[in-house]
């Protein structure tokens, strides 16, 4: 079963105890800075975890308390990878789908030169999801930003979070990359 990051505290749980396994026994302070969460929310976590049995807290004085991850915390971090990592593939073949979906669909109506405006990132997705197309009578030249694209008239693939700028006399802009639907969730 997954929750979407929004509810609960999933994402921020792995961070934690991703945190306190790189550099057990640091403070909370550290721990909070090194995940990017306030001291509040980082002690609630802690505190979460520690009756979940996955860290360990330790009082070494009246103002120190180490955090050590135990060995359920061990099994829960690496399960949250594993389900993270399939997640991940998951959702890049559902992307690499999407992508196919829309070139072939402008293929389809006639298009055979176009433009892509990507991250290097990204470029490889796109790239990788045209070669499996394997439509030779379609010209596909790549940009990192709009700026080196310029206005050049044709089909602009969006494959970058990058704004995109008003199109261009003659260009007609269709995104590739819409996170909206892609319904990311991060498994529990």
């Amino acid at each position: 079963m997954t929750r979407p990051i929004s509810k609960g505290f999933a994402l921020n749980e792995y961070a934690v105890m991703q945190a306190v396994a790189d550099n057990p026994g640091q403070t909370q302070r550290a721990i909070s800075k090194h995940v990017g969460l306030s001291l509040g929310m980082t002690n609630l976590l802690l505190v979460r975890l520690a009756r979940k049995g996955c860290i360990k807290m330790r009082q070494l004085d009246w103002k120190r308390t180490e955090y050590l991850l135990t060995l359920k915390g061990a099994l829960e971090k690496s399960r949250k990878s594993f389900e993270y990592t399939l997640h991940t593939i998951r959702l890049f073949r559902q992307i690499m789908t999407n992508v196919q979906g829309v070139v072939k669909a402008e293929h389809d109506g006639g298009l055979r030169e176009a433009f892509v405006v990507a991250w290097p990132e990204t470029r490889q997705a796109v790239t990788g999801a045209l070669a499996e197309l394997d439509l030779p009578d379609l010209r596909v030249e790549f940009f990192e930003t709009f700026g080196k694209l310029g206005s050049r008239p044709g089909v602009v693939f969006i494959a970058t979070e990058q704004p995109a700028p008003k199109p261009a006399p003659g260009q007609r802009h269709v995104r590739l990359l819409d996170a909206a639907d892609l319904k990311f969730k991060f498994p529990t």
